[in-house]
């Protein structure tokens, strides 16, 4: 929403050489400065003067509509006094008339983007620190299709490699286990390898014939790796996260690209066979810099493959399917190895995704660790985050009905952990915190969903709010034009937010606002307004407040209820 077009149009048109998108506009410092301040540094760089000289020419030459009754400087800013109706009348006007679709920019018309995230190890249900690749895939495919983009969510199975067969050996019969107990299984199959020798070995064996693709072997694998696909995928759910396309591991085994792959390397002499017999990149010959990560394994010495010979042959793929974006996202400590495939591919002519990085949901424990047994699994910590806030709302929400209660404890629970999560820059380690999390004040979800319940509240006592925006438009204090400078700003998070891949911008967003809106509630009656126009006025406030609310929220995957 380009709220204050008319403004920089105004001056575009009376200084040559310079465009509305040359001005960037924001609240002032402080409300007696003006309604709003433009900064002149881009458009003085261009005309190649001091930005405050600039300043100066913009408030004295430049004839402004009467919506600007006054223009001022301090330094390189311009501060305007507005005709404040007539600016809220336009931003009420905007949320209400695009309703869901307030905030999009609509970039992503006519453009198609490849995702994939998640990927667990089909060896045991979901921990808590593997929940945020979930959670942060899943917000930024929200955010694309909310800008318009074509997304297809792929999700990498992974059936092939040792962990698998392991748990093959270790459960011949995987009709007689419940998903509950793979990882029990995979904990003891681990152990068992390292005081095994010929159990070890034998996983081996069985991985070298689901390569050469034995039908009672590729049979045996998929039945393990289905069983565990079906739970992850239930327990994922629950936390908000969905997929279009599943792609096997086993089906990249060899390809005809990969065979481009070895030719390019063996052509820059990057390739060769170790005193192991494997078959080795040596990635210093393709401009790796230092010794950390410059040997990359492709083959061992029986000719099986490694898991980066089958990850090349699968990027590859998803590089090929046409996508004007194919973003990945990945924990921290798989920089080093995606930086490795990218150097590889490159070699070869082909490109790599961008991947978007995370660090991880850290417990005073420790590090979590699935082959050690030593985890928190997401299905435990949702199951605790509802019985926590059932405590909260059973407390608060008395006068709802059971069944009532009950959906909000969801909401409320997915909001609290997804929240949390999500609002923490993805290079930063989240410290879950359940208190805090669940916290109906403070910087939450659930703070963010009771003031959109609260606005609800508002406009079920107000009654029938009338659909036409009447000039002129009341605005008499400071916080009902700070509560519509805030929603009139949600377009442009969005649009940074997206640009950064990272859902951080848009839960803050939604802390401001909710902020924003407690003030106005505060300063600003509704039904007690003194006249009937301002009453009508504060109610498509307060309308359009909650659609904004309920967007953001709905690019973290949290509800916005009504009633709390």
């Amino acid at each position: 929403m380009d709220l204050f077009d008319s403004i920089a149009a105004s001056i575009a048109a009376a200084m040559p050489g310079l465009v509305p998108e040359d001005f960037a506009f924001a609240p002032p410092p402080k409300p007696e400065m003006g309604d709003v301040a433009m900064r002149t540094f881009e458009a003085a760089r261009k005309l190649g003067c001091p930005p405050p000289q600039l300043a100066a020419r913009i408030a004295q030459d430049v004839p402004f509509g009467s919506e600007v009754l006054e223009a001022s400087t301090v330094g390189p800013y311009v501060n305007f006094k507005l005709d404040r109706g007539t600016f809220a009348k336009g931003i009420v006007e905007s949320v209400l008339d695009a309703g869901a679709s307030f905030g999009s920019n609509g970039s992503g018309a006519g453009k198609r983007v490849l995702l994939e995230h998640t990927s667990i190890n089909p060896n045991a249900s979901p921990h808590v620190g593997r929940a945020r690749n979930a959670m942060i895939g899943d917000g930024i495919v929200r955010m694309l299709r909310f800008e318009g983009y074509d997304v297809e969510v792929h999700y990498y199975v992974n059936d092939m490699g040792r962990q698998i067969a392991l748990l093959v050996l270790e459960c011949p019969d995987p009709k007689e286990l419940s998903f509950g107990e793979i990882l029990d299984i995979y904990v003891r199959a681990n152990e068992r390898a390292e005081k095994e020798p010929e159990f070890a070995a034998n996983g081996y064996e069985l991985l070298a014939k689901m390569e050469e693709k034995d039908p009672e072997t590729v049979k045996k694998f998929h039945e393990i790796t289905d069983l565990c696909l079906e739970g992850q995928l239930a327990v994922l759910e629950r936390a908000g996260a969905s997929y279009d396309v599943f792609d096997r591991e086993s089906d990249y085994i060899r390809s005809e690209q990969f065979e481009q792959i070895l030719t390019a390397l063996r052509e820059k002499d990057a390739v060769f066979t170790d005193e192991d017999e494997r078959l080795v990149v040596d990635l210093a010959k393709l401009g790796h810099a230092r010794d950390e990560g410059r040997f990359f394994v492709l083959m061992r010495a029986n000719g099986s493959s490694m898991y980066g010979c089958r990850d090349l042959s699968y990027t590859i793929h998803k590089m090929t399917q046409g996508a004007d974006l194919n973003l990945i996202v990945l924990g921290e400590d798989h920089k080093l190895y995606a930086e490795q495939v990218a150097l590889i591919l490159g070699a070869a002519g082909f490109e790599a995704p961008e991947p978007i990085y995370y660090a991880y949901i850290t417990l005073k424990e420790g590090k979590m660790s699935t082959r050690k047994g030593t985890v928190v699994l997401l299905s435990d910590f949702l199951d605790e985050a509802e019985a926590r806030a059932a405590e909260k709302v059973e407390e608060q929400c008395q006068d709802l009905t059971a069944e009532e209660r009950r959906e909000i404890v969801k909401q409320v629970a997915i909001a609290a952990v997804r929240f949390a999560i999500l609002r923490v820059n993805p290079n930063k380690n989240v410290v879950f915190e359940w208190e805090s999390a669940l916290s109906f004040t403070g910087d939450t979800g659930p703070y963010v969903q009771y003031s959109c319940a609260r606005i609800a509240s508002i406009l079920r006592k107000f009654g029938e709010v009338p659909d036409a925006i009447e000039a002129p438009f009341p605005v008499e204090t400071d916080a009902e034009w700070a509560l519509l400078m805030q929603v009139a700003s949600f377009t442009g998070v969005v649009a940074s937010a997206v640009a950064q891949r990272n859902c951080a911008p848009i839960a803050q967003y939604a802390l401001d606002t909710a902020r924003c809106f407690t003030t106005f509630y505060h300063d600003c009656p509704v039904i007690g307004a003194p006249t009937r126009e301002q009453q009508v006025a504060r109610a498509q406030i307060c309308q359009a407040t909650r659609q904004t609310l309920e967007n953001a929220l709905g690019l973290l995957g949290i509800t916005a209820p009504h009633r709390m």
